[in-house]
C-alpha cells in the first residue's frame, strides 16, 4: 500500500465522518438548494444556534466537503461538487428527499 492510497483511504474516513450527522446533512441539503449560501441564512433557516452552526460547518470545510469563500464581512459555502465524485458520493442522490 503507497502513501498516497494511505492518504487517501484517511481522507475518505474523514469525509464519512463528517457526513455521519443529521444536523450536517441538513446543512448540506440547504446549500444544495442554494448555491454560495452565508452562515447567517443557514443558521436561520435551520433555526440553530450561531455556534452550533459554525462547529458544523466547520467540520465539513475540514473535510472538504464544503468550500467556503468571504463575501465582505460573511462568510459563505458552497459543496465541493469534486471532491465528492472522486469518491464515489453524488450530493444529489445523498440527500434526496423520500416522495411523499
Amino acid at each position: 500500500m503507497t502513501k498516497e492510497t494511505t492518504v487517501s483511504l484517511n481522507h475518505r474516513e474523514f469525509v464519512f465522518k463528517a457526513l455521519a450527522s443529521s444536523q450536517r446533512l441538513n446543512i448540506l441539503s440547504l446549500v444544495l438548494e442554494h448555491d454560495n449560501i452565508c452562515a447567517k441564512e443557514i443558521s436561520k433557516k435551520l433555526e440553530l444556534s450561531q455556534p452550533d452552526i459554525s462547529y458544523h460547518l466547520s467540520k465539513l470545510t475540514q473535510a472538504g466537503i464544503l468550500e467556503k469563500s468571504k463575501d465582505g464581512i460573511k462568510y459563505c459555502y458552497d459543496i465541493n461538487y469534486e471532491l465528492l465524485e472522486n469518491i464515489g458520493i453524488n450530493p444529489k442522490i445523498l440527500l434526496n428527499q423520500p416522495r411523499r
